[in-house]
């Protein structure tokens, strides 16, 4: 890789909308309501969504450079431990992202405000955390990657349950994308720039690390604490071709060396 390519993904994602933060946007009653139908649909469950984080989490760990500048902003960022809490943070965020939450006994509640933006903003955008020190932002190639590669599972796994409804994967797409925005961060309105940035990521980033190894390792190592079946060739089915080629070569092949994080 070389730092003039990374530079043009990095320009070719400030030409995304989005940039400034503006919080939550205002929604009527009934867009609230279509909205809460779209994420039970897509969503479903706390197990669900926590399968669904996995995925794209997978697809993060294929790529070295984005592996590297989450540690720089925190060491350890995809240990075992913090890994397990941020797959379970994440999801419920998303969730709650179409204005649900779930209750002790996992029914589906409504909700009135989402909190994505302000996350967003507060963990990874230019607004401290108070009483704690500043962390570096993240970049907006990482979180434009990520993002489409929550879509990507999110629409993989509704596949597999059945259910392949464009109109249904639009409206969802269209409600991040708005969402990951107003968090100040870049993000396409066009689906066909967020696939086409994706395969780009991974044909010219994904690499054979022993890093990626061993966030691999320790994401599977969180799929059995959360009690959610996820085999290794269910992660290769989804990742992208890169990533798939070095996840197989090593994970499936079992023949890795490298260190688990601790």
């Amino acid at each position: 890789m070389t730092d003039e390519l990374f530079q043009r993904l990095q320009r070719w994602v400030e030409s995304f909308e989005g940039g400034t933060f503006e919080g939550p946007p205002e929604v009527t009653d009934e867009e609230r309501e279509h909205l809460r139908t779209v994420g039970l649909t897509l969503w479903r469950s706390r197990k669900h969504s926590q399968t669904i984080m996995l995925h794209a989490y997978a697809a993060l760990f294929g790529i070295p450079p984005f592996i590297k500048e989450a540690h720089r902003r925190q060491p350890g960022r995809f240990s075992t431990d913090i890994l397990f809490h941020a797959v379970q943070n994440t999801a419920s965020n998303l969730w709650q992202a179409f204005y649900f939450d779930f209750d002790e006994h996992d029914r589906p509640i409504p909700r009135t405000i989402v909190p994505l933006t302000g996350v967003l903003n507060v963990l990874h955008g230019p607004q401290p955390i108070p009483d704690a020190p500043p962390r570096p932002r993240i970049s907006d190639l990482a979180m434009a990657f990520f993002v489409s590669q929550i879509i990507r599972a999110v629409e993989h796994l509704a596949c597999r349950q059945g259910i392949q409804d464009e109109k249904l994967f639009e409206h969802h797409y269209r409600h991040l994308a708005r969402l990951v925005q107003r968090a100040g961060y870049r993000f396409p309105n066009d689906r066909r720039q967020a696939d086409a940035l994706a395969l780009e990521v991974d044909a010219h980033l994904a690499g054979d690390d022993p890093e990626c190894f061993a966030c691999w390792r320790n994401l599977l190592r969180v799929a059995e604490r959360l009690d959610i079946p996820l085999s290794a060739g269910q992660i290769a089915a989804f990742l992208l071709p890169n990533e798939r080629r070095y996840f197989e070569a090593v994970m499936l092949a079992k023949s890795s060396s490298a260190t688990p994080l601790p």
